[in-house]
């Protein structure tokens, strides 16, 4: 017994932090074996076998686009307003989003395939009280593409056709785009962004809250003057996290992870206990909600640079 309780003492921490992350990744395991399980039959078969969507660290595309040729499938546009919602939704492909200053919202899908037909794939527009949603459609016995992004399929047709959306998202107006196998990127938002993935990494550039998660990939939000009082949330179970804040920030946060170190520029004020690994803390006088976690992966938050803050105060004058 003293021997026992001598191993313990000197290797309590390690077995501690080992039981942690055995729990966590059987928690992920189980987490992400059920949401397979609302995933389209094709689509759920075959995340196992995925190819790498992952951006090069030079900023190229990675693997995944480098090897597919991409041909301009479809293309929609039509007026959107400020403050109106654009849902995309896909399936396997990545998403990419940049700031137009036309007041008409520009859609392009292009297609690629290996072996399977393009034709399989078909782009669905739902415009709804000023809104838009597009899907990418496989062909399935249940394929339901609605208002506000209402999106399923089910018994889906077996194919290896993807989609890339490109879209041109006039100021002002909030994104709501997913996927299931790609990366997303949103460059010069100035609304609400939202994103999600299971497997591919996410950059976010906005002047609004960002919402981002994914299971396998990094997250990178930029967020330069954050408007409204929309909580903002990144969360990603393998991979890194890089958060770069308004130095006037006003927020609670709540950040966490389980392998990996939390750093931060701007100064808190704890509000609870703080570990490398789990801080809770107010920004400034407080007030919105800000919440970062991770399982395996680090979490950065830094004072963003005033350029693209900079670029809308410019923007405003001009109109």
């Amino acid at each position: 017994m003293a021997r026992l309780r001598e191993f313990w003492l000197g290797w309590r921490k390690e077995i501690i932090r080992g039981g942690l992350i055995f729990g966590a990744v059987v928690f992920v395991g189980l987490a992400v074996t059920r949401m397979m399980g609302w995933l389209p039959m094709g689509i759920a078969q075959g995340i196992g076998n995925m190819e790498n969507w992952e951006w090069d660290h030079d900023g190229d595309r990675g693997r995944g686009e480098r090897h597919r040729k991409w041909e301009e499938a479809y293309r929609w546009a039509g007026p959107v307003k400020a403050s109106q919602w654009v849902w995309i939704r896909n399936t396997n492909g990545p998403v990419e989003v940049e700031a137009s200053e036309s007041e008409s919202l520009v859609v392009f899908a292009d297609k690629s395939a290996r072996h399977s037909d393009p034709d399989d794939v078909e782009i669905r527009v739902i415009e709804h009280n000023g809104t838009v949603t597009l899907c990418a459609m496989w062909h399935a016995a249940v394929m339901e593409c609605g208002a506000e992004g209402a999106y399923k399929m089910k018994d889906q047709k077996k194919s290896d056709v993807a989609v890339r959306f490109r879209i041109q998202l006039p100021r002002g107006v909030k994104i709501n785009a997913s996927t299931v196998n790609g990366p997303m990127e949103v460059d010069g938002a100035e609304s609400s962004v939202a994103l999600s993935t299971v497997n591919g990494s996410i950059t976010a550039t906005s002047l609004g809250p960002v919402q981002a998660s994914t299971v396998n990939g990094s997250i990178h939000a930029n967020m330069s003057h954050i408007e409204g009082d929309d909580p903002v949330e990144l969360k990603t179970v393998n991979g890194s996290i890089e958060a770069e804040l308004p130095a006037e920030l006003n927020a609670e946060l709540d950040a966490s992870t389980v392998s990996g170190k939390i750093s931060t520029e701007l100064p808190l004020q704890l509000t609870g206990r703080v570990s490398p690994r789990n801080v809770k803390a107010r920004i400034g006088t407080g007030g919105r909600r800000l919440s970062i976690s991770t399982v395996n992966g680090s979490i950065e938050i830094t004072a963003s640079d005033e350029t693209h803050a900079e670029h809308k105060r410019e923007h405003d004058k001009d109109h």
